[in-house]
This record gives structure tokens, C-alpha cells and sequence, in this order.
């Protein structure tokens, strides 16, 4: 199962550092869907795993039981692909910290939150073309957006491994921090995030997800939807603030 944390208005889930299993996907799931429906301001992720626990993922959920089909093939990724629906479809900030391993699904699951911090000495990559798998839970719709096809292709293909620098180099974490500050890092970002007028994130987000394959003209027009249809309260304080030359004080509406 995953572990849940609260500090204030940021919420925390940790995959423990363990192998993905359904137990823990679908704990994740459900996490993601509490923290969409209360007051969380930042959810943080830590994304600290070797990957799903490919040879024996556990019992399948009920829930989807009747979408598990016979057969040697196997069940799809329904589990894995939920979870990943879940973080893509949450609004809220999101913040995923990469620290000890974070191989294969964990990688996924980095990929979908707004924001990736990784510790120095991180190793990242995505080994399942070396066990002879095909990634079917995102990756590979993520990964090409965020660091171009070459790159992604390299990842994904190559099964390699990154390390810290690699990582920052071609952008595919925003910030790398020494192991020893890292815990302080990761807080401090939290906190720093959870107190940005979160709804006017959530709007840039519902404009960004869905122009990602929109044609300009398109795009201009679906932001002029969002706009219209997304009242930002916050954007008051913001001009209150500005005007008497002090920090604004966000309540994330």
C-alpha cells in the first residue's frame, strides 16, 4: 500500500521505496481521488522505486474483474494505466520527488506530475525492453513531449540508465540538490507551491494537457473556453497585493 502524509495544505503519497504492485496502484488511485475532493494544495509524490513488481503484481482488483481477460497473453495494464489517469487528471499541483532508484513504472508515474526533483545521486531509466516488455502504461505518449523523441527513444529502447546530471541535462528533471538538502529541498518546494494561487495553476494545466495535440488556432480558442469558464478569485488579492507592494496571500480559489 502507499503512504499517505499530511503537512497543512500538502499532501504526500510514498510508494515506500517498494516494487509497484496492484495493491500499491490502486491505493495510489484512491489517494489521488481524496486529495482532488479536499482542501490539499500540493500534492507531492515520491516516486522512490524499482518499478512494478512484474512476476507477481498480487491479486487483481475487483473492480476489474470483469475487464481481466484469460488467456497466456495476459491481463492489459488497466491497473497502472488508472493510476496514471488519476495524477494526469488531478489539478492541483503536482510535484514528484526522484530519489534512490525510480526505474520503469515509477518513471511513468514521475512523468505525469507538473514538477520532477531528484536528488544527486538518482538513477532513473526504464529497463523493461531488457526484460523483454513493452511499456503500455503512458510512457510512451509522456516521455517523447517532455524530452523529444530522440531522447525518449533512447530511454525507452536502449533501457539505460541516467543519472543525476544526464537527467537535468536534457530536461527531463528541473532541479537536481545534493542528497543532504534534498528532504529540506523537497519541503521547502511543497510549501513554496502550495501557497502559489493554486487555481490559476489548475487553469494553465487545464490549457497545456489537452493543446498538447491541438493545432494552434485551436488551442487559442480552447484557452479562450477555459478562461471564460474558470474564475480565478485569488487574481483579486494579486492585484490588492501588488498595489500595496506586499506578498500576496493566496487561498487557492
Amino acid at each position: 500500500m502507499v503512504e499517505v502524509h499530511r503537512s497543512g495544505p500538502v499532501a504526500t503519497i510514498g510508494l515506500g521505496g517498494r516494487l509497484i504492485d496492484f495493491d500499491t496502484l490502486e491505493g495510489l488511485r484512491d489517494a489521488v481521488h481524496a486529495a482532488a475532493g479536499d482542501d490539499t494544495r500540493a500534492l507531492v509524490l515520491d516516486c522512490r522505486s524499482g518499478g512494478d513488481d512484474w512476476t507477481n503484481m498480487g491479486e487483481w482488483p475487483q473492480r476489474l474483474a470483469h475487464r481481466r481477460p484469460a488467456g497466456s497473453h495476459g491481463p492489459g495494464p488497466l491497473p497502472e494505466q488508472d493510476a496514471i489517469r488519476a495524477l494526469r487528471a488531478f489539478m492541483k499541483p503536482t510535484l514528484a520527488l526522484m530519489h534512490g532508484e525510480v526505474l520503469g513504472l515509477a518513471l511513468d508515474l514521475a512523468c505525469v506530475c507538473d514538477i520532477r526533483l531528484a536528488s544527486a545521486t538518482v538513477r532513473i531509466g526504464d529497463p523493461r525492453i531488457r526484460q523483454g516488455r513493452a511499456a503500455a502504461t503512458g510512457i510512451a505518449y509522456l516521455l517523447p513531449k517532455l524530452i523529444g523523441q530522440s531522447q525518449a527513444m533512447r530511454i525507452l529502447l536502449l533501457g539505460e540508465i541516467l543519472d543525476a546530471p544526464e537527467a537535468k541535462r536534457i530536461h527531463l528533471v528541473h532541479e537536481v540538490v545534493d542528497d543532504e538538502a534534498f528532504d529540506a529541498r523537497a519541503r521547502e518546494l511543497a510549501d513554496d507551491i502550495a501557497k502559489l494561487p493554486t487555481r490559476a495553476w489548475e487553469v494553465h494545466k487545464r490549457q497545456v494537457l489537452p493543446q498538447l495535440d491541438l493545432p494552434f488556432d485551436a488551442a487559442m480558442m480552447h484557452s479562450l473556453g477555459v478562461r471564460q469558464t474558470h474564475v480565478i478569485e485569488d487574481r483579486l488579492e494579486g492585484m490588492k497585493a501588488w498595489r500595496e507592494r506586499r506578498p500576496p496571500e493566496f487561498k487557492g480559489r
